[in-house]
């Protein structure tokens, strides 16, 4: 965002302001959200058979390609060389090992297209945070945004329930019947969105408009408690605590430390319930279902094949959904049928080995933290970095009992912005 730190301060006053130049800008932003949130597919329906495949999504391919084609002409003209304060070691090295796990990959093929999708949603999350011209500017826009996609979702649930709640005809996880998705293809996806919402809300509320933001919120948590998605529900008030708690500490290694020792303590009670008994009898002491609706066989499963190959994984998003998992793999329980491991950082090794794992949540989760300490202090700033800890904090409590580390979903891009949007502000503030 311009005149928070992107852009050395004697650089605004040649900078375009043209009512042309703003309507540009607040409709590249306002397509990449659209996108992200009501998609290029809403309302699906999940009463339909589904077919096991490896071809891509070709609307979301186009779409996403040309969103990536329209900002990366737009960057060209508007000093594209900022877009150099992303570089790090740690993404290098990522990237990298991505490049690895497609060459590892027991679906070379897959991996690579797969790679390419994500490079473009890479590309996007950094793209489109030099096109706002202000903060004021960028909430004004995911404003309007929000709004559309809140009004969109509560018209779903009235005017055609079938398309935007969980049905009992649904193929998969008939269970779920009567829990809201909205546009979304899945409640999690609505109860994600939702929780960004809300932090959306807090952050216009704080520098455009008190009643705009609380608006926003009042909309999106009913929403969110009629998806009925427990995680999110508990990772909300998480990630607003512990964002606080941050902000307030003494010293910028005790707040990166509270944020982190939560996320260890969150991975022990999921997934160290299944092997360390004495969490798992504390697990069943305190939880009505020690199971965690079915998330330990898939767990179970999911660590026994990392363990099989621990350090390239099987390869870039390339295990849940293929044939090798669904048919090749039935056992004594269901979890091959799963869409993902219910665990962001299991998955991530499945598919790009436990060093792939580490690097993606140091280059994601870990740095960030610290980023955000180094950003300015400026009102607007301020509020701007807290929005971007809030999803990376969510991200991360959230991806203990789901995942926000899907490498190809739509939710991977906003948690890739908001990391992108702390290092811009960090590093553009040094560099002044």
């Amino acid at each position: 965002m311009a005149n928070i730190g992107y852009l050395p301060r004697q650089d605004f006053a040649v900078q375009r302001t043209s009512p042309a130049d703003i309507l540009i800008r607040s409709v590249l932003i306002a397509a990449v959200f659209l996108s992200l949130w009501i998609s290029f597919h809403p309302f699906v329906a999940l009463d339909e058979p589904i077919l096991v495949t490896d071809v891509g999504n070709l609307v979301n391919q186009l779409g996403y390609s040309t969103l990536f084609v329209l900002l990366a002409a737009w960057n060209l003209l508007h000093q594209p060389q900022r877009l150099l304060l992303l570089v790090r070691p740690v993404l290098i090295a990522t990237l990298c090992w991505f490049a690895l796990s497609v060459v590892t990959s027991w679906d070379p093929a897959l991996s690579a297209r797969r790679l390419a999708y994500a490079l473009v949603i890479i590309g996007i999350a950094g793209m489109v945070l030099l096109v706002p011209k202000s903060p004021r500017h960028f909430a004004d826009v995911l404003a309007v945004v929000v709004l559309i996609v809140l009004v969109a979702c509560y018209l779903g649930v009235v005017l055609v329930p079938p398309l935007s709640i969980h049905q009992a005809s649904d193929v998969l996880e008939p269970e779920l019947a009567g829990d809201w998705r909205g546009v979304f293809g899945h409640k999690n996806e609505a109860s994600a969105a939702m929780v960004l919402f809300v932090f959306i809300g807090i952050f216009i509320a704080r520098v455009r408009s008190l009643g705009l933001g609380a608006f926003i919120v009042a909309l999106a948590l009913p929403f969110l408690y009629f998806t009925h998605s427990k995680t999110a529900i508990a990772a909300l008030p998480l990630a607003l605590i512990v964002s606080i708690m941050m902000a307030r500490a003494a010293k910028p290694a005790n707040g990166v430390a509270i944020a982190m020792l939560l996320l260890l303590a969150l991975n022990l009670l999921s997934i160290g319930s299944i092997y360390i008994p004495p969490i798992h009898a504390l697990v069943q002491a305190i939880m009505p279902d020690a199971t965690f609706t079915g998330r330990t066989d898939v767990w179970k499963f999911a660590v026994d094949h990392v363990l099989q190959r621990p350090i390239t994984g099987y390869g870039f998003a390339a295990f849940w959904g293929t044939e090798q998992v669904v048919y090749g793999m039935t056992g004594a329980t269901w979890a091959n049928t799963a869409s993902h491991a219910h665990n962001g950082y299991v998955d991530l090794a499945l598919t790009i080995g436990i060093p792939g794992s580490a690097l993606v949540t140091l280059w994601l989760i870990v740095l960030p933290l610290f980023d955000y300490y180094r950003g300015s202090d400026e009102p607007e700033s301020a509020a701007l970095r807290m929005l971007f800890l809030r999803i990376c904090l969510f991200a991360a409590y959230d991806s203990c009992f789901e995942t926000m580390f899907t490498q190809v979903g739509a939710l991977w891009l906003i948690l890739i912005a908001a990391a992108f949007g702390l290092r811009f502000l960090a590093v553009s503030r040094v560099c002044r």
